[in-house]
């Protein structure tokens, strides 16, 4: 469906090549945020997207705020001062959290949103609508089909969850976003684990073929099967998650999976926040660490 990409990635423990991009380009930063996700699109026309803001772990005492003390140095550093769109994959404390802070600090035009059909969200989801609702932000609930135009020649398509099926937990409702630009596309697979990623190999096939892979919940033994890593046939797989965590994420198996079929990956608990820029026909890869 889509041309594949050359993989260049800038760290010292790959294969440094030049590359020519143009001002025409597509960043996307899998921001750090311990154990958790965070990701920020900056589109080629100057759109700025949060996806999801890291947080704590519900049943875990909260040490710190990661939404102030992690993503918003970021925009600042980026100087970003408004976000058009904060979408939040699913309603659990390592995901929502921290955009509780990042909501207060930054003016957002449209927070884009699922409805789990099945499973619970955390309090601080509740919070976060009311959030929502109190600071009168655009509110938008998507699901499979939809798709978000942001540029010229940039979609964020819908993959999950599906219109007419409930998973019967928050993980794998979440949302599934294939961000495509030119011949270069990102699959963001949020939290869900082996029933969806089968569902979706099912139904779109070689469609979510993407040379980046945001590897589904945090390098979980219940997710990254066998048959989603073949259809999606990623360049690199970025791992999101804390080091030294309670979960033993990224699981054993999963990385097993990962090098047995040859694709190259990336963690944030080693390299800190990932950064990958596209001129939708290669790109290039820079780490914090």
């Amino acid at each position: 469906m889509r041309k594949n990409s050359r993989l260049l990635i800038i760290v010292f423990f790959f294969l440094l090549l030049p590359l020519h991009l143009s001002a025409q380009n597509l960043t996307v930063t899998f921001i750090d945020v311990g154990q958790g996700d965070s990701i920020l699109l900056e589109t080629p026309i100057g759109h700025n997207i949060l996806i999801d803001g890291g947080g704590t772990p519900a049943w875990r005492k909260h040490a710190y705020n990661i939404g102030a003390l992690r993503i918003a140095p970021l925009l600042r550093k980026k100087q970003i001062k408004m976000l058009d769109k904060v979408i939040l994959t699913h309603g659990h404390a390592d995901h929502v959290e921290g955009l509780l802070d990042i909501i207060s600090l930054y003016p957002v035009k449209e927070v884009i949103d699922t409805r789990e059909g099945g499973g619970s969200a955390d309090d601080e989801y509740v919070k976060f609508l009311e959030l929502v609702k109190e600071k009168k932000i655009r509110y938008r609930v998507v699901k499979e089909g939809d798709v978000l135009e942001l540029d010229p020649d940039l979609s964020v398509w819908v993959l999950n969850p599906p219109n007419k099926l409930s998973y019967n937990n928050a993980n794998d409702n979440s949302l599934v976003l294939q961000v495509v630009y030119r011949q270069v596309s990102f699959l963001l697979a949020a939290d869900i684990g082996q029933t969806a990623e089968r569902r979706l190999v099912g139904r779109y096939g070689a469609a979510i073929h993407s040379q980046v892979l945001k590897i589904a919940h945090h390098g979980s033994k219940t997710s990254s099967c066998a048959s989603f890593l073949d259809a999606v046939k990623p360049e690199l797989a970025v791992i999101s998650c804390g080091r030294n965590n309670t979960f033993g994420h990224p699981h054993p198996d999963v990385i097993k999976r990962l090098k047995r079929k040859k694709i190259q990956y990336l963690n944030t608990a080693y390299q800190g926040s990932i950064t990958v820029t596209t001129n939708g026909e290669n790109f290039q890869v820079k780490t914090e660490y």
